[in-house]
């Protein structure tokens, strides 16, 4: 079930301190019961729903796509290497930029990675909170605070649907009229 109350309560407060009714929106339920803890807010910027991704070495349930470095592996140069993995580049800016797919690393004050946003093709951002819900949220600094701080790093990969958003109408029209299924 969906409910993303915990948010807005104590000590979430103090944790997402712009955190506000009507700046965000619930979008899945939480994953808290899946093996593992299901995914979290770096798979699901990545795109990936299927692992629980964090530079743990030895964890059965953590995953990480680039070989974790033993000295010093929650780094943001590990994040940024990570992402660039999966095609994307490093960035100047978190702003829409048409044909693009971005996504934001959260550092805390100790400049350690702790969460990752991703752009969505309307230009509003989505995160998974931990272990909990999927939420869409209009700029980062909804998400800011004492758990996630601030985000610092912008990374970018093409795509194609941000180039021409009325490409995926085309197609859905075009697969109605072949399945015969009313436009209206």
């Amino acid at each position: 079930m969906k409910d993303c109350s915990w948010l807005l309560k104590s000590p979430a407060t103090d944790d997402f301190k712009n955190i506000r009714p009507g700046n965000f929106k619930c979008v899945s339920d939480r994953t808290n019961t899946s093996p593992c803890g299901g995914y979290n807010c770096i798979a699901w910027a990545a795109g990936k729903r299927d692992k629980w991704w964090w530079p743990t070495a030895g964890d059965p349930c953590a995953f990480w796509p680039i070989p974790i470095d033993p000295i010093d592996p929650v780094t943001l140069e590990q994040f940024r290497k990570a992402f660039e993995f999966e095609g994307y580049s490093v960035c100047s800016h978190s702003r829409f930029e048409r044909g693009y797919e971005k996504i934001a690393i959260f550092v805390d004050d100790s400049k350690e990675p702790t969460h990752a946003a991703r752009m969505l093709s309307n230009g509003a951002w989505t995160s998974k909170m931990g272990d909990g819900e999927d939420i869409e949220h209009g700029t980062l600094t909804v998400i800011e605070g004492k758990l996630y701080g601030k985000a610092v790093a912008f990374m970018k990969r093409n795509n194609p649907l941000f180039q021409r958003p009325g490409i995926l109408m085309r197609v859905l029209s075009r697969l109605r009229k072949f399945l015969k299924i009313d436009e209206r």
